[in-house]
């Protein structure tokens, strides 16, 4: 059955006859749309989704989504109450063309967003709504549903991510297309399980200036399934390259005792101690910083990169600062992407990321940022930076090395 919603027209249109009228397609635009089903969720006819298992709790607009060649925006992330992810495009059809590129987005979307972990998507999150809870996804949800459980609500998001388990909803202003064209084609893409709904919004209006929305599912829905081994607990079986930290520390043993160095060591080492025991990561996943050598510190990622370096040097040119390496033919065709991409980098970061090559053959590379110790005024400057921007890096490198390890498999 079709719901109903009426709020107040933002821009009433003049000359109206009595009675309602259709508004026409050019009236309001996608943002529009967009913008109208974030503020009012219960537009989404959601007692069709996940079989009567409620509303949808909207998590963000313009969800940024990193891909070879430029990030995409995916319009709506919301999540149902049973933790299936719901991704929303909006589209108004002013021309035959705008069905299969609005499918074409969807389905996009759903395949990057399946390479993502739990913790990938709640830093994303808490950089997109600059809060510092630390699961936003279940606040959000349980703001909507006070009776949900943190620790099975998780589980299903991050099963719901793992298989790829989607709600995807195309919303417009005028559906018309042909169900089972759509799902061969998301068959064809490889999209996971993953649930389609075409979401028609009629709009009308009446003389008095007040809106009707009106939506609607005009086609039926389809169930596009994919066969993917489990373990006994529903876990997707998946060959995943372990995650390799190095357990070897740069430090030597000095054969003639120094104090003097001996004290700058000590010093250092209870820097980055603090270091380590500060920093807090937004993504679930991350581990915490070990000690490297004297003055930096490993903070491990999965591979291939390895870790972050964070460090300071000493002398002329004393610098602070994180960075990653690259090396060898690989490593080239990584650092090619990022430096490719900086500036997008940065603007998604805050962070002012720059690319070094150190050496060309053989290939050795550096991103990363670099400030001289002079501009950061004593060791609470140094610390309070080193950990924003450590954060801020983590946060930016780990959705792409798991888009990375997904293309991999």
């Amino acid at each position: 059955m079709a719901r109903r919603s009426l709020i107040r027209n933002p821009s009433p249109a003049s000359g109206q006859a009595p009675g309602w009228n259709a508004l026409s397609q050019h009236a309001y635009d996608e943002h529009w749309l967009q913008d109208l089903l974030f503020r009012h969720p219960a537009l989404i006819v959601a007692d069709r989704l996940d079989g009567g298992g409620g509303d949808v709790a909207p998590l963000c607009r313009e969800l940024a989504i990193p891909r070879a060649g430029g990030t995409v925006f995916a319009d709506i992330l919301g999540v149902a109450r049973t933790g299936r992810l719901v991704i929303i495009e909006c589209k108004l059809w002013r021309n035959p063309q705008a069905r299969r590129e609005v499918l074409a987005q969807i389905v996009e979307y759903a395949a990057l967003l399946r390479r993502w972990s739990f913790g990938d998507l709640t830093a994303r999150l808490k950089r997109k709504l600059a809060i510092a809870e630390q699961n936003p996804i279940f606040d959000l949800a349980k703001a909507k549903w006070p009776e949900l459980e943190e620790a099975p609500f998780v589980d299903a998001v991050t099963r719901s991510l793992k298989l790829g388990d989607f709600q995807l909803i195309i919303a417009g202003d005028g559906i018309r297309s042909d169900t089972h064209a759509i799902a061969e084609h998301l068959n064809s893409q490889g999209a996971g399980l993953a649930q389609l709904t075409l979401l028609e919004i009629q709009l009308w209006q009446a003389a008095s200036g007040n809106l009707v929305v009106l939506p609607s599912v005009p086609l039926r829905t389809e169930v596009l399934q994919q066969r993917v081994l489990v373990d006994g607990g529903g876990t997707p079986l998946q060959l995943e390259a372990p995650e390799i930290v190095s357990a070897a520390s740069d430090e030597t043993m000095e054969s003639v005792v120094d104090p003097e160095r001996a004290n700058r060591r000590g010093v250092n080492r209870a820097f980055w101690q603090r270091f380590i025991d500060q920093v807090q990561f937004d993504h679930a996943d991350q581990l915490p910083p070990r000690h490297g050598g004297d003055n930096w510190v490993r903070i491990p990622l999965p591979e291939p990169l390895g870790w972050i370096t964070g460090f300071r040097s000493a002398g002329t040119r004393a610098e602070v600062g994180l960075f990653l390496t690259f090396h060898g033919e690989d490593g080239q065709n990584l650092f090619d992407g990022f430096h490719n991409d900086i500036a997008e980098l940065r603007s998604e970061s805050g962070l002012d990321l720059v690319t070094r090559l150190k050496s060309a053959a053989p290939f050795h590379a550096e991103l990363g940022m670099f400030r001289p110790r002079s501009d950061l005024a004593g060791d609470e400057q140094q610390l309070d930076w080193l950990c924003d921007a450590a954060n801020r890096f983590v946060s930016l490198i780990r959705p792409r090395l798991s888009v990375l390890a997904e293309a991999a498999e």
